[in-house]
């Protein structure tokens, strides 16, 4: 590292920039937007119903019924949600059923826990470089 010794104040004065190793960090907007919508929590909610040991499959119906909603509501927010690959479809007969996909929703979730653990850490060490900074600055 050089020597900041024969450097000019206004240079010593100037911030010093922290680059960050951590992963780039992406979000995934279909993700956000389809779980950004109350109808659509609710929905998940409702098809988090157990099933006989794994989440049960509702139609479209099933969906609008429980909710007061039309059938074409509720097929526009399954819709949002299966781009979002939050729910997957599977044809019984004439019926499409929908299912919640709940290791795509946990490794989402985890993914997003970790993004703000990296935030987390790096704002931490930019208050700790202020507060250097500030010593620094008391001490000259």
């Amino acid at each position: 590292m050089p020597s900041t010794a024969n450097a000019s104040p206004s240079a010593s004065a100037a911030p010093r920039r922290v680059r960050l190793r951590s992963p780039k960090l992406t979000y995934d907007l279909e993700l956000l937007k389809a779980m950004s919508d109350e109808t659509r929590q609710m929905i998940l909610q409702f098809l988090c119903t157990p099933g006989a040991g794994e989440m049960k499959a509702f139609s479209v119906t099933e969906i609008a019924e429980n909710f007061q909603l039309t059938a074409s509501t509720v097929s526009h927010h399954l819709q949002m949600l299966k781009r979002a690959q939050l729910v997957t479809v599977r044809r019984d007969g004439k019926e499409r059923l929908y299912s919640l996909q709940f290791d795509y929703l946990r490794k989402a979730v985890q993914h997003f826990a970790d993004a703000l653990q990296t935030i987390e850490v790096a704002v931490q060490k930019n208050a700790a470089m202020r507060n250097e900074a500030v010593i620094d600055d008391q001490d000259a």
